[in-house]
């Protein structure tokens, strides 16, 4: 991870893709600012809008300058768990299957390898009973396990 930006430089980048001046900044321009500021995020467009949804506090739907910094530090903190999440997505379908899941269960701390166990936790992560692991559902599962350390998450 990138040392952290100090508040001038946090305004100063906030100011510069607030194209309209207005003090805040909708998704279209944190898109833009994401791929210009930080072009690996281009192709990762679930990263973004996780960070995007968990840095609006306020839930207006746009990122104030209060919230841009923590919008950052998430990025990253994403982007961490989307390339784990990757890793276990063998078939690259953006989801993960039981048996994904269970050939990879040890890359997300999950140290049994009791099938019952295992699916009794895959269950609990799909929250939705679609039968597959989402971005989403694994982000929220990896923020309870603390799967990847954050200064964004404390």
């Amino acid at each position: 991870m990138p040392e952290k930006l100090s508040k001038e430089k946090i305004k100063d980048t906030f100011r510069r893709f607030d194209y309209n001046g207005n003090g805040i900044l909708s998704l279209a321009e944190i898109d833009k600012a994401a791929i210009e500021i930080y072009p690996q995020f281009a192709d990762e467009k679930p990263v973004l809008m996780r960070a995007y949804k968990a840095a609006d506090a306020s839930k207006d739907g746009f990122i104030q300058l209060n919230e841009f910094s923590r919008l950052i530090d998430l990025l990253y903190y994403y982007d961490e768990l989307y390339h784990l999440f990757q890793q276990l997505d063998k078939n690259k379908d953006k989801r993960i299957s039981f048996g994904e899941f269970k050939k990879g269960h040890d890359l997300m701390g999950i140290t049994t390898n009791n099938i019952d166990e295992l699916k009794k936790e895959f269950a609990k992560i799909d929250t939705n009973d679609g039968g597959y692991i989402l971005f989403d559902e694994f982000c929220i599962y990896a923020a309870k396990k603390k799967l990847v350390e954050s200064e964004a998450m404390a």
